[in-house]
């Protein structure tokens, strides 16, 4: 019984300090725009997580956990939705080729020349999820190999939310908010990966 409540205990100070990290990291990446790179999320996750310590609200290794599982999830979160922005952002790029091959050689000295029209030409939400995507991606490359995990989930495990596909039945859940994962409902394995 006291065992179980100073879990629950534990849990709780893990969801706050993961919830609060979250809501710095976010903020932070919103902040960037345009000045987004693996390293200014580096940079953005080193701060958020040495303002939390800053508070004193939590221990340590409460803000290493919620820190690791935040790492964890933008990572797998990233792998997830690489190929669906490209699929938002392939038709700008095409349009983009479309008007260099159209605009003749001039146009294609200027493009070669200012990398950034063919950016700029292109949607800008469009622009914004591709750039942040990329720098995710390279930013969280080597997340997996530092944190010595793989981006699969476990039973218990605590994670912001979203669809999971379970690894042996193909089971789906989707938690609507941070928190820890439960078995499969189906066939009551542990593993998991985002779906």
């Amino acid at each position: 019984m006291e065992t179980e409540k100073k879990q629950t205990e534990n849990t709780e100070e893990e969801l706050a300090a993961y919830e609060k990290l979250r809501l710095r990291v976010s903020k932070s990446f919103g902040e960037l725009n345009e000045k987004i790179s693996k390293e200014s999320i580096s940079e953005a996750m080193d701060t958020a997580i040495d303002d939390l310590k800053g508070m004193g609200e939590h221990s340590k290794e409460t803000i290493a956990k919620a820190a690791d599982t935040l790492k964890k999830d933008i990572a797998s979160t990233t792998a997830n939705i690489k190929s669906r922005v490209d699929k938002v952002t392939e038709p700008a790029r095409e349009q983009f080729d479309h008007w260099l091959n159209k605009g003749g050689a001039l146009w294609h000295d200027i493009a070669n020349e200012a990398g950034y029209i063919k950016e700029l030409s292109r949607d800008k939400s469009g622009a914004f999820f591709l750039n942040i995507t990329q720098a995710l991606q390279g930013w969280s490359s080597n997340i997996t190999e530092k944190l010595g995990t793989s981006l699969k989930y476990k039973s218990g495990e605590m994670t912001h939310g979203g669809e999971f596909l379970c690894t042996s039945c193909e089971g789906k859940i989707h938690l609507k908010k941070p928190g820890r994962i439960p078995p499969c409902p189906k066939c009551s394995n542990s593993e998991y990966r985002r779906s």
